[in-house]
């Protein structure tokens, strides 16, 4: 794949882990579509996180290329930062893995084939 397919890829999967806008319930009512809201931006553990993505490696591995493996893992973690609180931004992302889990970090990186998670 090319070098511009992946940039728009990770423009794509930057806007659905940053959400795209809405307002939140000041009162902490449920939505009207019934759902409770999403957790705060930034009130994510980085220790979640960290397993999160230790656990996502094998399954990482099954995937044929590092484009699928970076579509996978954006699609999941979009999902998992829904419901855990999402990061300002891959910086800070990458702060934090880079402070409790390292290994993980690189190994996943490595696999989508990116320097950190400020590519997303």
């Amino acid at each position: 794949m090319t070098r511009p397919f992946l940039l728009t890829l990770s423009a794509t999967v930057l806007l659905a882990v940053t959400g795209c806008g809405g307002t939140d319930s000041a009162d902490g009512a449920t939505p009207a579509n019934g759902n409770p809201p999403a957790a705060a931006a930034g009130s994510y553990s980085a220790k979640d996180v960290c397993a999160y993505l230790k656990g996502e490696i094998p399954a990482l591995r099954e995937v044929g290329s590092p484009v699928g493996r970076h579509a996978n893992l954006a699609g999941k973690l979009a999902t998992f930062f829904e419901s855990h609180g999402k990061p300002e931004n891959g910086a800070v992302l990458d702060a934090a893995t880079k402070a409790e889990c390292p290994v993980v970090r690189t190994e996943v990186l490595t696999l989508i084939d990116v320097d950190s998670f400020s590519a997303f």
